[in-house]
């Protein structure tokens, strides 16, 4: 179980999912060992992001990094919940795994992606950014899941929703609920 080569096979595999290859399943683990090794490169990318925001005096010291990938393993979570959900409601013959592994690590790409992005310009590009993760999760739900387009759809939208709403929560109980009213 060797972290790189899996990351670097995942990178590859999403290469080939967003140019629309088939048989790219193959590239992911698809199995627990293959989800502890996507959370890990998740984890990873979420610390080089806050590290290089700390480094740029662009995030509030240690506490503000690590509220930064707390929050991000929030999102991550969200994703995780909506995965379980689409699984249970869809059928018990297509194994979790088959989303929760690629979908993880796109979002470590995307982690990664987004910390040049929000440091040229912070705020701009969240949602392109939000428009990528939908994509690659509806292509991972297509082209490693099997699942029919409605349902890659729904879950890639229910994905988006989700983590927007997550995103207002927080900002809602980080400011006491400004702006209701």
């Amino acid at each position: 179980m060797n972290a790189l080569p899996e990351f670097w096979a995942a990178l590859l595999g999403w290469l080939d999912l967003i140019s629309g290859r088939k048989d790219v399943a193959e590239r992911f683990n698809l199995s627990r060992a293959g989800l502890i090794n996507a959370t890990g490169a998740y984890v990873v990318a979420a610390l080089l992001g806050a590290t290089a925001m700390a480094v740029l005096g662009l995030d509030p010291g240690l506490i503000g990094t690590a509220v930064r990938v707390v929050l991000n393993l929030l999102s991550l979570l969200t994703v995780w919940l909506v995965i379980g959900a689409t699984a249970l409601a869809l059928t018990a013959a297509r194994p979790a795994y088959k989303l929760l592994v690629p979908a993880t690590y796109a979002m470590a790409l995307l982690l990664l992606i987004r910390v040049p992005l929000d440091i040229a310009a912070p705020g701009l590009f969240t949602n392109a950014l939000l428009g990528a993760l939908c994509f690659m999760l509806f292509r991972a739900a297509r082209g490693v899941g099997g699942l029919g387009i409605g349902s890659s759809l729904a879950f890639a939208v229910l994905s988006a929703v989700a983590l927007v709403l997550v995103t207002v929560g927080i900002y809602m109980l980080a400011t006491g609920g400004a702006g209701i009213g």
